[in-house]
């Protein structure tokens, strides 16, 4: 095994490098060495038989790039410090020989470091599913496979980490298969952090640090997506109401000698001041320090239950669970630990108020640090901003703590449950609750968290801190697990059937749940109807006064700047709650329906109303998820779009919209302009797929159309782009007017565009008798009239129909000069 191993290590002027080249060159294994130098301004003396290689940094995403491009050896060792290494005997070789395995395709090993002039062991941890947080300890010898080491850079290429590059390299290449843990001490250096646990615990929320934490989270969010497990603030809707309780809330302290600081905990308890009654419940789980006699001094105040177990095996976790099932506890259980103070009077009213405030099931706060008489240390106020709420419920898989102090709606916790032990728990619950629940968030002080020598993880040896640590990616791993399978379930890997049953019933329950589009996909029953007959064809015409809030819409971009988008989940009514199509659109029930079952499909992003090449290959995903039934429409931020600042598509029955219902009379004239086809070699098929798109022109319509019938979106997108392309666009215009339609018929899919000259007719804007106040959008062009005012409906005729239609689509004689245009880029590109 010669010359197997190219080596990568941190080069800087400390000496110190000479012990760890030495080491290196003293195994066969050994084939080059490469010195990562972050330091461009200098020269660096030049080593013998290495070769320097300069760096924006040790962990980026570039720095991953220019090691992958040297990796042409079968293993590749990245050296992650920059202390002296010492290698054991044979150590490489030994750690290359795990890599022979095909199974294994990356290792690292317990090592010796030398803290404080002592040589101590530092054993590391098995790897699991679960072990994903950014800190997770390899120690700082890695050994990857090159093309698993290349593969993984170069997925990733596109991304431009300076701090997480390592990162997502080393979660892309735990996919095929898992690191592996070597048992064995195989090497030696020295270790410059000599801070105790309990000091460098918090380092992941230190503002200093926020910059690298964004970047690890936008490296884990997108692995979590990677791995389909990845989930969407989707949260079930909470009674608050639920239950009776004598207690608004309960705060609960679980004790186990605490002498020194039970009673400053349990007084800072009864000094809450609020408009509702609490108690305080004080788990003694079997004191031997005087704890005991402390509490018990409380006995005669009625606001206070001190409980003591009989059992002797319960952890901070069972107590909790004794506390929560006690018939006294309160609507909200609190916590505050044994050796903490709440950080003022009005710490229990801020988080109660939170609960209903932000309609939530779990609450955490905001605390300081403080020493034992409560001066701050560092790093001060820990307010865990890094939550946001799109992404909290995510990047809580990530960081090893959620914040304090803990609130929960006692229903709930008492289903879900706490597990029975004294470390984790309530990282556990945070866990379990995000999946569901939303997670309300206190960012103002609440709490002073003590540290002192008395903390149980003030100073904890290595193997404490291995086995708490193992615990929680155990807990990452259970719950990633089920996320995993919450995400297949939405995602389509249940069938159809089963997909529009679920569909189904959200509808319902929304409407059932949200009284206002309840009422108003009630009234589409008792809507007044007619219709009408115009240019050979029937026309509905509607008395929908629900309709005003988009008729009467105004759309121009000063107006659409000064309110807050109404799509945005944060602005969303409280009622209004979202089914995950895909991973970018939602739905959600559209409270001032046209038809029945209207829906709005809703970017989970801000972005804004716009027809990218991706459109129809969001619809195909769209109609993966979607009940057959239904027809989509786009209209563009310019023809009857009322939110044209956010990427949306509605859906409706397709058998009530007159265009669809006959258009097969329609398709009896059309004239085709384009005719494409595609033969794919799919490698899950032994034989070549074919594919084939048509763009036709439609006249015998009240205004021209264009349609594209197309069974591939690669076909489909070509040419809707270059049809796109073809329209009349004004300059400043972010793309031509039209509207889409769009259903699935015999296996493919049927775009119907409807090209615009203008938003509103003249008859919007005119006054007296002469107005009539229609505002076509998707449904006016395909035959469903929508007239918000009771005097519109009557008086409005075909004639009228006919003109406004024609007004604001295109002439037949632009429609032409469309045409030509588009045959003359045709014969460009050919």
């Amino acid at each position: 095994m010669r010359n197997t191993i190219n080596c990568f290590i941190p080069y800087t002027e400390s000496t110190a490098i000479e012990q760890t080249i030495t080491s290196l060159k003293a195994s066969s294994a050994v084939n080059r060495i490469y010195l990562l130098s972050t330091n461009a301004d200098k020269t660096l003396p030049f080593i013998e038989g290495c070769e320097i290689l300069h760096a924006d940094s040790l962990t980026s995403s570039e720095t991953m790039i220019k090691i992958a491009q040297r990796a042409d050896t079968a293993y590749t060792l990245l050296y992650t410090k920059t202390s002296p290494l010492e290698l054991g005997y044979m150590a490489l070789e030994r750690m290359a020989d795990f890599l022979k395995d095909s199974e294994i395709n990356m290792v690292y090993a317990d090592h010796y470091e030398w803290k404080n002039g002592e040589k101590k062991k530092h054993p590391v941890i098995d790897y699991q599913a679960g072990s994903v947080r950014d800190d997770f300890d390899f120690g700082p010898l890695l050994l990857f496979k090159s093309k698993v080491f290349i593969g993984s850079a170069c997925k990733r290429s596109e991304e431009n980490y300076r701090y997480a590059g390592l990162y997502a390299l080393r979660l892309m290449a735990s996919r095929p298969a898992l690191p592996v843990h070597i048992n064995e001490f195989l090497y030696t250096t020295l270790e410059q952090d000599t801070r105790l646990s309990g000091e460098k615990q918090f380092d992941y929320v230190n503002p200093r640090n926020r910059e690298v934490q964004i970047e690890m989270e936008a490296a884990f969010t997108q692995y979590l997506k990677d791995t389909d497990t990845y989930l969407k603030p989707q949260f079930k809707k909470l009674d608050l109401a639920k239950g009776e309780f004598t207690y608004e809330a309960s705060v609960i302290i679980p004790v186990r000698n605490r002498a020194r600081t039970i009673e400053d905990a349990v007084r800072s308890a009864l000094e809450q001041k609020t408009d509702f009654p609490f108690n305080v419940i004080v788990i003694d789980n079997h004191s031997t320090d005087g704890t005991t006699e402390i509490i018990a001094g409380y006995d005669d105040n009625p606001q206070v239950i001190r409980l003591q177990p009989e059992r002797t095996d319960l952890g901070i976790g069972g107590c909790w669970n004794l506390a929560v099932n006690h018939p006294e506890c309160g609507r909200f259980a609190v916590q505050l630990d044994s050796d903490d103070l709440y950080s003022s009077p009005n710490t229990l009213q801020t988080i109660v108020n939170a609960f209903y405030e932000q309609h939530c099931a779990m609450v955490i706060g905001t605390y300081r640090m403080t020493d034992f008489n409560l001066n701050t240390i560092a790093p001060g106020i820990i307010d865990h901003r890094e939550w946001t709420a799109n992404n909290g419920l995510n990047n809580a898989l990530r960081i090893n703590g959620l914040g304090a102090p803990r609130a929960f709606f006692t229903p709930v916790l008492r289903e879900i449950r706490i597990p029975n032990v004294s470390y984790g728990e309530d990282y556990a619950l945070g866990l379990a609750f995000s999946r569901t629940y939303k997670i309300g968030r206190i960012y103002d002080e609440l709490y002073l968290c003590r540290r002192w020598e008395g903390n149980s993880d003030a100073a904890l040896t290595i193997e404490q801190i291995n086995a708490n640590n193992h615990y929680k990616d155990s807990l990452r791993t259970r719950e990633m697990n089920i996320r995993r399978g919450m995400y297949e379930a939405y995602k389509g890997n249940k069938s159809l059937s089963e997909r529009n049953k679920k569909i189904t019933l959200f509808i319902k329950e929304q409407l059932a749940e949200w009284k206002l589009a309840g009422s108003n996909h009630k009234a589409l029953k008792k809507v007044k109807a007619k219709t009408e007959e115009a240019y050979g064809m029937p026309f509905s015409v509607q008395f929908n006064p629900a309709r005003m809030v988009s008729t009467g819409a105004k759309v121009d971009t000063n107006s659409i700047s000064k309110r807050p988008c109404f799509l945005c989940e944060e602005n969303r009514p409280e009622e209004q709650r979202s089914y995950p199509l895909t991973e970018n659109f939602d739905l959600c029930i559209n409270p001032y329906p046209i038809l029945p079952k209207h829906i709005t499909i809703v970017h989970e992003e801000h972005c804004c109303q716009s027809l990218s090449y991706e459109f129809c290959y969001d619809i195909r995903s769209l109609y993966e998820s979607l009940p057959d039934e239904y027809a989509l429409f786009y209209n563009g931020p310019l023809c009857g779009a009322s939110a044209p600042d956010h990427l949306h598509f509605q859906g409706v029955p397709k058998a009530n919209v007159p265009l669809i219902e006959h258009f097969e009379k329609l398709r009896d004239k059309r004239i085709c302009l384009d005719y494409k086809y595609i033969l794919e070699d799919l490698t899950e098929f032994p034989q070549f797929e074919y594919f084939e798109a048509h763009l036709y022109y439609i006249d015998n319509y009240i205004c021209p159309l264009f349609c594209i019938e197309y069974d591939s979106p690669v076909i489909g997108s070509e040419i809707l782009q270059n049809i796109k392309n073809a329209l009349p666009c004004a300059p400043g215009e972010s793309e031509p007017k039209m509207n889409i339609l769009i259903w699935q018929q015999e296996n493919k899919t049927i775009l119907t565009l409807i090209p615009r000259s203008k938003h509103r007719p003249e008859c919007y804007f005119a006054e007296g008798d002469a107005q009539l106040l229609v505002s076509p959008g998707t449904l006016d062009m395909a035959g469903i009239i929508v007239t918000p005012r009771e005097e519109d409906f009557k008086k409005i005729t075909a004639e009228d129909i006919k003109k406004i239609l024609q007004e604001v689509g295109l002439t037949r004689q632009t429609a032409q000069e469309v045409i030509e245009k588009y045959r003359k880029q045709k014969q460009v590109r050919s």
